[in-house]
């Protein structure tokens, strides 16, 4: 399975992408993560961290689709930090041409809504449908990051972007600094909003089935 995490610009796509793969990871899937973006971040957080307990391979290539779909174990989730989508189009897409779900990040503003409006990225994910097998976009939901705790805004974007037909997670992300920080020493995603994240998807049935050793 092939999660990608994306967005027009900047919206804490690195941190999400390490702390998912982490809560991925201590729930049980095997797990690697696949750096999209010639910024290195998340390089970077992994040799800060001391090495996660997972690979982090560079393909930050138009030809993603080729190089990484058929190297997937069954069962395994690869988690894909996408770089920007306004300035790095060919490989994001190359990334959606194999992913089995998108995830959209954006924080709850006004300015951050308006570049997913702007650039446009429904149009923008629609039309890589050609180029997949199943003629179909992927499945893509948001994910609310950077919010404000007790702020009435998360709220009144999260109704803005489902009333625009966006699947929203009701999962958010708060703005604090064990995120923010997070690339400076390890993570224990157990317990954070990444990990009930994780539970989200596994309610929802989008995580693959993991086999019951006895």
């Amino acid at each position: 399975m092939i999660i990608a995490h994306i967005s027009p610009r900047t919206a804490g796509k690195t941190t999400s992408v390490g702390w998912h793969a982490h809560a991925l990871h201590e729930r049980g899937y095997p797990v690697s993560a696949f750096e999209a973006d010639h910024s290195r971040q998340l390089a970077e957080w992994d040799v800060r961290a001391g090495g996660f307990p997972f690979p982090v391979q560079q393909q930050p290539s138009p030809m993603f689709h080729k190089n990484v779909s058929p190297s997937l174990t069954p069962g395994q989730i690869a988690v894909v930090d996408c770089g920007h989508a306004e300035d790095h189009r060919a490989i994001v897409l190359s990334v959606l041409r194999v992913a089995d779900l998108a995830i959209l990040n954006t924080a709850p503003t006004r300015s951050d809504v308006d570049r997913i409006e702007r650039m446009p990225m429904r149009e923008f994910i629609e039309d890589v449908a050609v180029l997949r097998p199943d003629g179909e976009p992927p499945e893509t939901w948001v994910l609310l990051n950077r919010t404000t705790a007790n702020s009435r805004s998360t709220n009144d974007y999260r109704n803005y972007l489902a009333e625009d037909g966006w699947n929203v997670f009701t999962t958010i992300i708060p703005n604090r600094q064990m995120y923010a920080q997070s690339m400076l020493s390890p993570v224990t995603a157990n317990g954070s909003a990444y990990d009930a994240l994780v539970t989200e998807m596994d309610d929802r049935g989008m995580l693959p089935k993991q086999e019951v050793h006895k």
